[in-house]
């Protein structure tokens, strides 16, 4: 549909609108730690570090979960580290001064945790490199960072090997302070290694790689300075990692759901790209041969005017037409007007494997696959009824039975007073081009394929979000939620202005944080769909939006059970009405909305109308050559790459009607099975 509303911006000052937003969102949620570590040092140091160690998990969950997508070991490799260096990094929290959780309260436990974590940190993004032109068994790399995480520990809980990081008093140690050195170089070195090879990585996702790894070079610069694991540059060190940390959710978490092919398929595309220039490759040959043969056959026909007219030059004259015509690259052969083959030339007998005799006097059209269509096109052209083609496509049988595709191009002989006398036709084994087109088909077939794919591994991983939200992050604010309120309440008993007004304004942020995350994992995917079902998620959503948009009322009519909907199609449905209301909502003016699902024969029938102001679809279409608008192109996809078939009929001032249906026989979704959830 078309927004009837007038552009009022340029995608230039909306994008600069945006970054001016977001650095100002940034600079407000900075200004908040630091006031928080004003308050609660121990409270700040938390919140970055639990942020830290929330987009740590969320790498490897990515990166793991896609990991048979890959076409080399480097992002395995990064994912899997970042699993145990978030791991590392919890016990560095739950250790930290203050904290209570480990009998040694000193400064020097959760010192030796931080370094290890960062020779982690660093060590894995300079290994990583060594692994982009191979893959890797992700067993094994699981296997080496568990052996190596285990001896680690032992030796800070139980052997004692570790060395000391921080001594009270007397602060860093010589140690503490070169490996932060340390860890710095390698850090700066992985930066470079990743410079070298940025030719194997999107060039936004290198950026913000390389950004990260600085900032964690300076923070780890500000943690040889400080003195008191609450001091500034302590602050100032963990405020860098927060940044680096952020740039890392934006390079794989971020990239991962928003720009998939950019994270996951880039080797695909490389590898159609390739296909794509041979192609063309093999056309401009095609056409440069061509060429040549035109040429040649300029100088035969100069060759055969002098020939009349210079009697003594007739010997040298033939010999250097026989020489052209036999040793010529392409196949070439001539028919007289009943259609006889009268001369042939060496190339054309190699590829036919016929001997000159097998050939000469034999129609022309026995040579070829489909005998009775070239038979008529011979004979029409010799009686000049039927120009002839100036380049078409014909099979040809060779002696031994096989087939050989040909590119034919024809020329008729005539005499002085333009009597057709015959062809003259030259042939090209286009047998390479007939094998690259083939390519390119499956090509296309199998990224039709891998798109599906993409949809459905797209959806599981919004289900696998939504539950990681409502399990991982909403349990972490509901708990941090219930720590606030019960310091508010004890704050209450002491007397009103125990209670500070920035802890009020922390459990307000956290309960909007609450709600918020509600609200993402509904929108990612409703559990309702998996625990009840499309027909109670449609009666739900339906509620949901006419309490949002109150101006438009929904009529629906769902005439089948539960159990007559296929698994495979509860998400395809529940993701085409989503998307039909939201564009009604924005474009349409609309009043009224009616659903209809049934089940009629063998065809489950969707169907959505709306009596908005409508638009010309016809116009849309010549405009741009499909349907219009991603939305409407988003639900064609998704019903078609499901199996089924989608319409939409729309008139100015009449409304709009989408219909989605699929076959009931066979299986449904992109892989056949016929369950679980598919896009």
């Amino acid at each position: 549909m078309i927004d009837p509303q007038p552009i009022l911006f340029k995608d230039e000052d909306i994008s600069k609108r945006n970054q001016w937003v977001r650095l100002f969102l940034a600079a407000a949620g900075l200004t908040a730690l630091w006031l928080t570590s004003l308050h609660s040092y121990l409270l700040f140091h938390s919140l970055v570090e639990i942020f830290s160690i929330l987009v740590a998990f969320g790498v490897f969950v990515v990166v793991w979960n896609s990991r048979r997508f890959h076409e080399n070991g480097y992002l395995l490799f990064i994912g899997t580290g970042f699993l145990f260096v978030g791991g590392i990094d919890l016990l560095h929290t739950l250790a930290y001064k203050g904290m209570g959780v480990f009998r040694n309260g000193g400064g020097n436990l959760p010192t030796q945790l931080w370094i290890a974590a960062r020779y982690y940190h660093s060590l894995a993004f300079l290994i990583a490199p060594f692994f982009l032109r191979r893959k890797i068994k992700a067993g094994w790399v699981m296997g080496g960072f568990s052996f190596v995480t285990l001896w680690i520990l032992l030796s800070i809980f139980r052997w004692n090997l570790f060395p000391d990081c921080y001594l009270e008093p007397g602060g860093l140690t010589a140690f503490k302070r070169v490996s932060e050195y340390v860890i710095s170089l390698v850090l700066g070195a992985s930066a470079g290694i990743l410079l070298r090879h940025r030719q194997a990585f999107d060039p936004a996702v290198l950026r913000l790689f390389v950004i990260s790894l600085l900032l964690m070079v300076g923070a780890e610069l500000c943690f040889t300075l400080y003195l008191s694991v609450y001091d500034f540059f302590n602050l100032l060190g963990h405020l860098l990692k927060l940044a680096a940390f952020y740039l890392i959710y934006k390079a794989v978490i971020e990239t991962g759901f928003l720009k998939p092919y950019d994270l996951l398929f880039r080797d695909l595309k490389e590898s159609q790209e390739m296909l794509k220039r041979a192609n063309e490759e093999l056309e401009t040959r095609v056409r440069e041969r061509t060429a040549d043969l035109v040429k040649v056959n300029q100088d035969l026909l100069t060759e055969i005017g002098m020939r009349k007219k210079i009697e003594e030059e007739l010997f040298a004259s033939e010999a250097r037409f026989r020489t052209l015509y036999d040793e010529a690259p392409v196949g070439y052969h001539e028919i007289d007007h009943e259609g006889r083959i009268v001369r042939v030339n060496r190339t054309e007998l190699e590829l036919l494997g016929y001997s000159h005799e097998e050939m000469v006097g034999r129609p022309v059209w026995e040579f070829v696959v489909d005998q009775a269509e070239s038979k008529q096109a011979v004979l029409e052209k010799l009686s000049g009824l039927l120009p002839p083609s100036r380049a078409f496509e014909r099979a040809y049988r060779r002696k031994d039975g096989t087939i050989l595709p040909v590119l034919i191009e024809d020329r008729l002989l005539r005499d002085a007073e333009g009597n057709i006398l015959g062809i003259r036709s030259t042939i090209q084994d286009i047998t390479l081009r007939k094998e690259a087109e083939q390519r390119l088909k499956e090509s296309q077939q199998e990224l039709k394929r891998l798109a599906a794919q993409l949809l459905h591994v797209q959806e599981n991983e919004r289900k696998e979000l939504a539950r990681e939200l409502h399990d991982g992050l909403g349990q972490i604010l509901a708990g941090i939620r219930f720590t606030v309120e019960e310091m508010i309440r004890k704050g209450n008993k002491e007397g009103p202005s125990a209670v500070g007004p920035q802890w009020r304004m922390v459990l307000s942020l956290v309960q909007e944080g609450i709600e918020e995350t509600r609200r993402i994992q509904m929108a990612l995917r409703p559990s309702i769909l998996d625990d009840l079902g499309i027909v109670a998620t449609l009666n739900w959503f339906c509620r949901e939006f006419e309490k949002v948009y109150s101006g438009i009322r929904i009529e629906k009519q769902v005439d089948l059970r539960e159990e007559e909907v296929p698994d495979s199609l509860k998400t395809v449905v529940y993701r085409i009405v989503q998307e039909a209301l939201n564009n009604i909502s924005k474009h349409s003016a609309a009043k009224n909305v009616k659903i209809h699902l049934s089940k009629e024969k063998s065809r489950l029938e969707l169907r959505i109308e709306d009596d908005g102001q409508g638009f010309d679809l016809s116009r849309i279409r010549s405009e741009k050559e499909g349907m219009p608008g991603f939305g409407l192109t988003s639900m064609k996809e998704r019903t078609e790459l499901s199996g089924g078939a989608f319409t939409i009929t729309s008139a100015m001032g009449k409304g709009t009607q989408i219909r989605a249906s699929w076959s009931c026989l066979g299986d449904f979704g992109p892989t056949g099975s016929g369950r679980g959830d598919s896009p």
